[in-house]
């Protein structure tokens, strides 16, 4: 057993003086990710593969779980990140590979509004998805990450109501900029829209940072 340990040590030695630290830290990442733990690590793959002007304008959480996250290892989650190009007027669609680059998505806006089960949220998230080709997200906003927006929202009677009666539900999070959704908007922001879904019911919560509270989409 000692040789098998001291063997084992060797390996990590000779593994430790060929790779610098940066590589060794990729290699030993944790799979369970938040939604803004990658954003920096997609737009610059986004820069190079997209455009060189590429912003972000939404980021899609499908299926995420009650802490806000994601793991990288699973294929039945993902955050799915928009990004935005004023040169070419146009989105593209990328998602974190776990220790590897950022890569496109098969995952488009028809993708998201299929899960969205209520036809007034439905309606308002498509039109605010079709501002997003000449819209993004200012770079310098300070918004929550994903965990801090559903812990907003999760103790909420209609939420607890929602998941009692539908006890299999999923949650999906959507990222937007602010005027997307609300076209009076004054306020530069980021609001985050997160369905609570099951098969055939839907409660879309929107999260609005320049009134400071919570409306439900179906009310508008």
């Amino acid at each position: 057993m000692k040789k098998i340990f001291f063997i084992l040590f060797i390996i990590i030695q000779l593994f430790a003086s060929s790779c610098n630290v940066d590589e060794i830290i990729g290699d030993l990442d944790d799979p369970e990710i938040t939604a803004k733990e990658k954003l920096q690590e997609v737009i610059n793959e986004a820069k190079i593969d997209f455009a060189t002007d590429a912003k972000l304008a939404a980021i899609y959480g499908y299926n995420v779980d009650t802490n806000g996250e994601i793991n990288l290892t699973s294929i039945e989650n993902a955050f799915v990140y928009v990004v935005q190009s004023n040169l070419l007027q146009a989105n593209e669609f990328y998602v974190p590979v776990f220790n590897s680059s950022p890569a496109r998505s098969p995952i488009n806006f028809n993708s998201i509004l299929t899960f969205v089960k209520d036809t007034t949220a439905k309606d308002i998230l498509d039109f605010a998805f079709g501002k997003l080709s000449t819209m993004n997200i200012d770079p310098s906003l300070t918004y929550d990450d994903s965990p801090a927006a559903l812990n907003k929202l999760l103790p909420r009677s209609d939420v607890i109501g929602f998941r009692t009666i539908f006890p299999a539900s999923k949650i999906d999070m959507i990222l937007l900029p602010s005027k997307s959704i609300d076209t009076l908007s004054v306020v530069n922001s980021a609001d985050w829209v997160v369905n609570f879904y099951a098969d055939n019911s839907s409660l879309v919560l929107w999260i609005n940072t320049e009134r400071d509270t919570v409306i439900n989409l179906s009310d508008l």
